[in-house]
């Protein structure tokens, strides 16, 4: 694994977690800011370089991070560097991206709870076709869909499930392109039947 995510809402702890895991991958620390468009352009200059060991770059509060920001950083994790592990940190992880949530080892720091709706998602999931339309069609608003959608990329992370993934990923990106709400959730729910 070339890029981990730690979650915890306490900057000691997370401090804690990221010596534990750069002791036990044998890399040595080095700390990156990585909050806007430019951080992003200068990582990629960065990695540019060989690196001779095994370098963690820490990027911290990346739930804070602008999305231009990560969708340029995305490429980083699509095309790692020998020698460059990613260890992010996030106090929320649904203000992370999914695209990089699902590229990513998530570590939970003391068991903590996501920020999902874990037992409506997986009875959303239980359900028959009819019934899953019938709730998806009570969703009228676009920041409601979106959060529907992301809670069901991080369930499906989260139980190393990636069946979905494709189709909810591009559900999610139409949803922020403007697409009629309505539309995308129908489409993700025949999809997601034709796979099972």
């Amino acid at each position: 694994m070339h890029a981990y995510l730690i979650v915890g809402a306490n900057d000691q702890d997370l401090k804690v977690k990221i010596n534990e895991l750069t002791t036990k991958l044998g890399a040595v620390k080095m700390l990156f800011r990585l909050q806007k468009i430019e951080d992003a352009r200068e990582l990629k200059n960065l990695v540019k370089f060989s690196f001779s060991e095994k370098t963690a770059l820490i990027l911290e509060n990346i739930d804070s991070s602008t999305v231009e920001c990560l969708n340029a950083f995305l490429k980083n994790l699509e095309e790692p560097n020998k020698n460059i592990i990613y260890v992010l940190t996030a106090r929320n992880l649904g203000n992370v991206l999914p695209t990089i949530v699902s590229r990513c080892q998530i570590i939970r720091i003391n068991g903590q709870k996501l920020t999902v709706n874990d037992k409506a998602i997986k009875e959303f999931l239980s359900q028959s076709i009819n019934k899953k339309i019938e709730i998806i069609g009570k969703i009228k608003d676009r920041t409601e869909a979106i959060d529907f959608v992301e809670d069901l990329i991080i369930l499906e992370k989260e139980n190393n499930n990636y069946l979905n993934m494709q189709n909810f990923l591009e559900t999610l990106k139409n949803l922020k392109l403007n697409g009629n709400v309505s539309l995308q959730l129908t489409n993700l729910i025949v999809r997601m039947n034709s796979h099972g």
